[in-house]
């Protein structure tokens, strides 16, 4: 799109913001309805380009990309009129009488732009809370996944009019043209990196933001929980789209004696989930991109040249942008693969001593979205989220507290701002708008100017008491 198009797609999602905004609970419903009922009938079309940005297996797609949009969609349709609905506060003594209220309202246009790991799922749901708070939007998919791009802009159009959602397509020329229009709030999934450049965008207009980011989340084993069940559990998680995945296990912390017990589980879990070679796996995801292949390429390169041990399924192949399951151990500090987000099937494996040092080294690091704990011990595993600080926490499994339809899903500082999913979704594309409402009579002439020596003293007798 051109900068005029863009500026003509602002203009007509904001003009049409406060009509938008004033939609009945019924007619916002009616649009989510409409919106699945679309997804689901078109479920071989998104399978076919799902299946061409990223060879996607079917399966995958429906459990990854369209149940997540369905599921968030009954959650909303079932919560949406109580959510809208008022909220009456009571009142202190200084303020009686009176009534006091919390309005869920609008913000009013808003802007989602979404990655390229889960084109559908991520650029949907938010859309789903958007919707429901009643916004005119526009959608801002990846450009590195162009199949998945084109199905939202078919979809997107035989729901909404154009004045209620339009979908921008374009690269990444498009995508800082479209953040500089003075949008309500921004919604953006993605790298630390790039989510640091759209806040200090959005900072130029006072817009708000939503930041769903990444990081190194970390996988931390008990000692009694089983290094070979651990290792082949950790192998299914991070074979998922290729490890292409913000919540996918970054790097592992096992005790230093059961180190060789995990490597033994992660491949004998390879070869379970996806095979003694996967490359030959019709169903196992390649990178997206030649450059991000090239990137973890090199970043395993600087790892071998250190010295680092390094175990490989099978063979990297460039030209299909397949890139192997790789578990890496013996890694020293400051090296990329340890101190930046992975975003593929590498799996360091860092080792401990003692909990104490676990705990040392993860919190030494940025916040993760998500910290994994495998554990059957309870009191460890309190112990262990009372000491560190993350955007989520799951025990004995992976990913799906995304999958909860009530959870608030999000980051901390380095991994995100704001939360997503449930109440929380629909209340970060809202504006918390409070009322309070005097009747006929008010006190607060009683008070007010000038300070009679009464007056003097009713007022030190309400600060004292009241």
């Amino acid at each position: 799109m051109t900068t005029p198009e863009l500026t003509s797609v602002y203009s007509r999602l904001a003009a049409s913001a406060p009509v938008i905004g004033r939609r009945t609970a019924g007619q916002r419903i009616a649009r989510l309805r409409a919106l699945k009922k679309a997804l689901v009938e078109r479920r071989n079309e998104l399978h076919a380009a799902l299946r061409a940005d990223l060879n996607r297996a079917a399966p995958d797609t429906d459990l990854n990309e369209i149940l997540p949009v369905t599921s968030s969609i009954d959650y909303v349709v079932g919560h949406l009129r109580r959510w809208m609905r008022p909220e009456r506060h009571g009142l202190p003594l200084t303020l009686i009488p009176g009534k006091a209220e919390v309005r869920y309202e609008s913000k009013g246009s808003v802007l989602i732009v979404s990655p390229w790991n889960f084109p559908v799922n991520l650029c949907l749901v938010p859309l789903v809370y958007a919707v429901a708070a009643g916004n005119s939007v526009a959608l801002k998919p990846s450009e590195l996944s162009p199949a998945s791009s084109a199905f939202l802009a078919r979809l997107i159009a035989d729901v909404f009019p154009a004045e209620e959602v339009t979908v921008v397509e374009g690269d990444v020329e498009v995508a800082k043209g479209i953040l500089q229009h003075p949008w309500n709030h921004i919604f953006f999934t993605g790298s630390p990196k790039i989510g640091s450049q759209v806040m200090a965008g959005a900072a130029a207009h006072l817009t708000s933001v939503t930041l769903e980011l990444g990081g190194k989340s970390p996988v931390l084993v008990h000692p009694k929980y089983g290094a070979e069940a651990a290792g082949k559990k950790v192998a299914w998680a991070k074979g998922l789209n290729a490890g292409q995945v913000c919540i996918a296990p970054d790097y592992a912390l096992v005790r230093k004696d059961q180190l060789d017990g995990f490597i033994q589980g992660f491949q004998r879990g390879v070869q379970k989930h996806y095979g003694e070679t996967p490359s030959q796996n019709p169903d196992f995801c390649r990178i997206v991109h030649p450059r991000h292949w090239d990137r973890l390429e090199a970043w395993l390169k600087e790892a071998k040249e250190a010295g680092a041990s390094v175990w490989q399924v099978d063979a990297p192949d460039r030209a299909t942008c397949y890139f192997p399951l790789t578990l890496v151990w013996d890694i020293p500090d400051g090296l990329e693969l340890v101190c930046q987000e992975i975003f593929g099937p590498i799996l360091p494996i860092r080792t401990f001593v003692e909990t104490a040092d676990a705990l040392t080294l993860m919190n030494s690091q940025p916040r993760p979205l998500v910290l994994y704990l495998l554990s059957h011990d309870r009191d460890w595993s309190n112990g262990v989220i009372e000491a560190t600080r993350a955007g989520g926490t799951v025990i004995n499994d992976f990913y799906l507290h995304y999958m909860h339809p009530s959870l608030p899903f999000g980051g901390v500082n380095n991994s995100g701002i704001g939360k997503s999913h449930g109440i929380w979704g629909f209340r970060e594309f809202t504006n918390a708008r409070s009322i309070y409402r005097r009747g006929r009579w008010s006190p607060t002439m009683l008070i007010a100017a000038p300070y009679t020596p009464l007056k003097a003293k009713i007022i030190g007798w309400v600060t004292r008491w009241l």
